[in-house]
């Protein structure tokens, strides 16, 4: 892997709990709001998005069934990985939007998220 990875559910998608309806992932909004206003930055990675539906054969192939919750970033082990990250299957991951966004900001110069 050449670059960090982010996992994010497909926007628009339908939950059978809720037939009729469509959503977006709260979590997986904020993130796509950053990626989609600096596009430029967002080259720097690799963004996969996921369908709702479970389970996420891409994502449990890496971390395993009991990391599919969205939005994940896995790191590309061969830059120095946050001392925060979480660890399955030999991959460091971090999983809180509000870690990922902090990430972006700090590693590939997104803007800071403001408090």
């Amino acid at each position: 892997m050449s670059k960090d990875r982010l996992f994010l559910l497909k926007p628009g998608f339908e939950d059978p709990a809720q037939p009729g309806r469509f959503f977006v992932c709260p979590h997986c909004n904020a993130i796509e709001g950053l990626l989609a206003s600096f596009p430029g930055l967002a080259t720097q990675i690799e963004v996969h998005r996921l369908s709702f539906a479970r389970p996420r054969a891409e994502i449990v192939e890496l971390l395993g069934e009991q990391h599919q919750s969205l939005p994940i970033l896995v790191f590309d082990q061969t830059r120095p990985v946050p001392d925060d990250a979480d660890v399955a299957n030999g991959w460091r991951f971090i999983d809180s939007s509000q870690r990922i966004l902090r990430y972006l900001a700090d590693r590939y110069t997104f803007p800071h998220v403001h408090q």
